[in-house]
């Protein structure tokens, strides 16, 4: 373990700043190790930081570093891994959110980035009507979208059926808890957690060894479960409580949220009732309904050649971009500027045609697909 690997973790455990203002300190300095050579007055001149934290900050540099090297040793010796902010396979979902943990541990396989995310969450307290329609929801899923990903919190209820039911259809899922990684709550979710990481899946956290249980800590959460995905969708829930909670969070990230409709005398389902009304989440019956939102296609032929080649008002710029894209599910810009040899600035006119023309859909992370419909 290289050096600037200890100082990307110990930015975690330094005191008197949070995930928000960890960034600011990573932007302003031109490596985490600068930020721990970094004085005082140095630390002050960071926007947001201050005299008064930058010496909070400078007299727990020692204290993090040790912290830090005891972490490593512990995720060594328990075969888990860990990806920091600044990291290449950091995902690019997350890494757009202010609040994003500087650090991700987690057991098992991940692909972060896979093309397909769905958190499902819900109530503790689930109905039958709720269960029946994660498991036919999540059946059509495994269906048409083999490469999809099911994201929930292992909690009881809506979660652990979400991740019970994805098991049984083969679909890899992952569990985000809300305290460290050397056990399980609740304990009676370890066989659950066993089979998530023997069928490909991970269990991952933002919290260190030695956290203790804190209900603070379970809505803290939330966020990664929000902002790891695409879609979120929430399954039964009261007017209050975390599914409520990770909604808003997942609006303020502008993913699409989605919410299943119920009695209107049901108590679990006023909160996804309240969401709809509102307009901070689409209704949802059937995949169909995600389908529609998330322009998603299951893989069979498609009208997208079809329609591209109804499309007579294409110049060079724009056809070059599009034949790139085809060859792609999505493609980021940097790789777009190499393949199409074009200036940046004549590169983002020429996707914010595609845009306007309904062809071309922008991904979190500069990231670009075709649209298909």
């Amino acid at each position: 373990m290289t050096d600037s690997r200890i100082y990307d973790l110990a930015i975690s455990f330094l005191d008197g700043i949070g995930d928000i203002n960890a960034k600011k300190l990573i932007s302003y300095f031109s490596s985490t190790k600068a930020i721990f050579d970094a004085k005082i007055k140095e630390l002050s001149s960071v926007a947001g930081i201050g005299e008064i934290t930058a010496k909070t900050l400078y007299a727990s540099f020692d204290k993090a570093l040790q912290l830090a090297q005891e972490e490593l040793e512990y995720i060594y010796t328990n075969e888990i891994d860990f990806l920091c902010f600044g990291d290449k396979n950091y995902p690019f979902r997350l890494k757009e959110c202010d609040d994003a943990p500087m650090v991700l541990y987690y057991k098992g396989l991940s692909d972060f980035n896979a093309q397909k995310i769905i958190s499902i969450v819900g109530t503790r307290k689930a109905t039958n009507y709720g269960i029946d329609f994660v498991e036919t929801l999540i059946s059509s899923i495994a269906s048409k979208y083999p490469e999809a990903v099911i994201v929930s919190g292992l909690a009881y209820g809506i979660d652990v059926a979400a991740h019970k039911f994805a098991l049984n259809c083969d679909l890899r899922t992952w569990a985000v808890l809300g305290h460290s990684l050397e056990f399980i709550y609740p304990a009676s979710h370890k066989s659950v957690a066993k089979k998530i990481l023997e069928q490909d899946g991970c269990i991952l956290s933002d919290y260190p060894h030695g956290r203790k249980i804190d209900p603070a800590h379970f809505a803290k959460r939330n966020r990664i479960v929000a902002g790891l995905c695409d879609a979120l969708i929430v399954v039964e829930s009261g007017e209050r409580g975390g599914s409520m909670i990770t909604a808003n969070i997942a609006n303020h990230y502008n993913r699409d949220v989605f919410a299943l409709p119920g009695s209107i005398n049901s108590s679990y389902s006023k909160g996804c009732n309240k969401l709809i009304k509102t307009n901070r989440a689409n209704l949802i019956e059937s995949i169909e309904d995600l389908e529609y939102i998330m322009n998603w296609s299951d893989g069979k032929p498609s009208s997208l050649q079809q329609k591209l080649d109804l499309i007579s008002d294409l110049n060079e710029n724009e056809a070059k971009v599009v034949n790139i894209l085809k060859k792609y599910e999505y493609l980021d810009i940097d790789n777009l500027l190499r393949q199409t040899n074009m200036d940046n600035n004549i590169l983002s006119l020429c996707l914010l045609e595609l845009e306007f023309k309904n062809i071309v859909r922008a991904l979190p992370g500069k990231l670009f697909s075709l649209k298909i419909k």
